[in-house]
């Protein structure tokens, strides 16, 4: 019933084609009543997408449960303390701190991943594992783009 457009500047893997398809499925189920009213009840307005659905998820929340775009995000150290850190977890937390204290605010993953790179002898897969334990745990928090852009409407 609906076609999804994804732009990016290369070409979509595998995986994200097979994202795509089941969020087209996910949207559809869920939506199913909207999207066949749209034109006639709803007159084209698309503001109902933006409600929850029958199956109480909200569009943000189908999006964020399948293409966890809050990864983009930047983010800003939380709390370690109660929290057992293996020795690989430390160090990569430590980084973090320090990538954090350079900048005053936030790092991006990409970048963390990068600079931990550089320095440490760490296997691609094991460290990728490890900052995603660091933000499933909350020890590491995604900042919000609001208070991106107030920062950086603040400094100019």
């Amino acid at each position: 019933m609906i076609w999804i457009t994804l732009i990016k500047n290369n070409i979509p893997t595998l995986f994200a084609r097979e994202v795509l398809k089941i969020f087209c499925e996910i949207f559809e189920d869920s939506y199913n009543r909207e999207i066949i009213d749209l034109y006639s009840h709803f007159k084209g307005d698309i503001s109902i997408f933006r409600k929850e659905s029958k199956s109480r998820q909200s569009i943000e929340d189908i999006i964020e449960d399948l293409f966890h775009l809050y990864l983009n995000l930047p983010f800003k150290i939380g709390s370690s303390k109660g929290k057992k850190l293996s020795p690989k977890s430390k160090k990569v937390f430590q980084f973090a701190k320090d990538l954090i204290h350079k900048t005053k605010d936030f790092v991006y993953l990409e970048k963390l991943f990068n600079e931990v790179s550089k320095f440490l002898t760490f296997n691609n897969a094991d460290l990728a594992e490890i900052i995603f334990d660091l933000v499933n745990t909350k020890i590491l928090l995604p900042v919000t783009l609001e208070k991106v852009k107030k920062k950086f409407v603040l400094h100019f």
